[in-house]
C-alpha cells in the first residue's frame, strides 16, 4: 500500500524514444531531399518540417514533465541534455532542409548524398543507445560512431575541395559554389550537433550501465 503512495516517474524513455523516432524520420527525408529534383525537394522540406514541428511539442512536454517529477529513471541533467541534443538535430535538419528546397541546384553532389547516409546511420547508433540505456545493458557504441564520423568528415573535405577548385569556377558558376559552401556548412553543424547528442547519450550510458 506505501508502494502505491509513492509518486510515479513520467514515462521519461518513452519520450525519449518518440522522439529520436522523429529525428530518423527526418533524417530519411532528408535522403530523400537530398536525391530528389527541385520540386521533390520541397514536399520533403514540408515533411521535414512537419516532423519537426510535433517535436518541439514532444520537447515542451518532456520538460514540462521534468519540472513536475521527483523520481526520474536516471539523472534528470541527463534527459535534459538528450531531449535537447534531439531537438537541436531536429532544428539543424529543418534548416539545411530549408535551405536546400530554396535553392534551384541543378544537382546534388555525391559528396553530400552519401554525408546524408551516414547522418541516418549516426542517427540508428543513438536509437540503439537509448534502448540500452533504457535496459540498463551494455550500449556503448563509441567506435562505430567515431568510424562514421571520420567517414563523414573524409566526404565533406573532398565535397568542399571540389566546388572551390579554382579551375573549374567561372564567374557564372559563383553562385552555386556560394550555395554548395552553405550547404557543406549546415552539413558541417548538423555533424558538429550529432556528436553533441552521441557525448550526451555515452555520458548517461556511462552513469547507469
Amino acid at each position: 500500500m506505501f508502494a502505491a503512495l509513492l509518486p510515479k516517474s513520467a514515462p521519461f524513455f518513452e519520450m525519449l524514444m518518440e522522439q529520436n523516432t522523429m529525428l530518423r524520420k527526418a533524417a530519411e527525408e532528408n535522403i530523400v531531399l537530398f536525391s530528389s529534383d527541385a520540386e521533390a525537394r520541397y514536399l520533403c522540406y514540408k515533411r521535414i518540417a512537419e516532423i519537426e514541428n510535433e517535436a518541439d511539442t514532444l520537447y515542451r512536454k518532456i520538460g514540462r514533465s521534468l519540472s513536475s517529477t521527483f523520481i526520474t529513471p536516471i539523472d534528470r541533467e541527463d534527459i535534459l541534455r538528450i531531449s535537447q541534443g534531439q531537438e537541436e538535430c531536429l532544428d539543424t535538419l529543418q534548416s539545411l532542409a530549408a535551405r536546400l528546397a530554396s535553392y534551384n541546384m541543378p544537382e546534388i553532389l555525391f559528396p553530400a548524398q552519401k554525408t546524408v547516409i551516414i547522418v541516418k546511420d549516426m542517427f540508428e547508433l543513438t536509437t540503439d543507445m537509448l534502448q540500452g540505456l533504457h535496459k540498463r545493458r551494455d550500449a556503448h557504441k563509441t567506435r562505430a560512431f567515431r568510424t562514421l564520423r571520420e567517414e563523414a568528415d573524409s566526404l565533406l573535405a573532398v565535397g568542399l575541395a571540389e566546388v572551390m577548385d579554382v579551375s573549374e569556377q567561372t564567374p557564372a558558376s559563383l553562385p552555386l559554389v556560394l550555395k554548395w559552401m552553405q550547404l557543406y556548412t549546415g552539413l558541417e553543424n548538423l555533424l558538429h550537433q550529432i556528436s553533441e547528442l552521441f557525448e550526451h547519450i555515452e555520458e548517461a550510458v556511462m552513469k547507469n550501465v
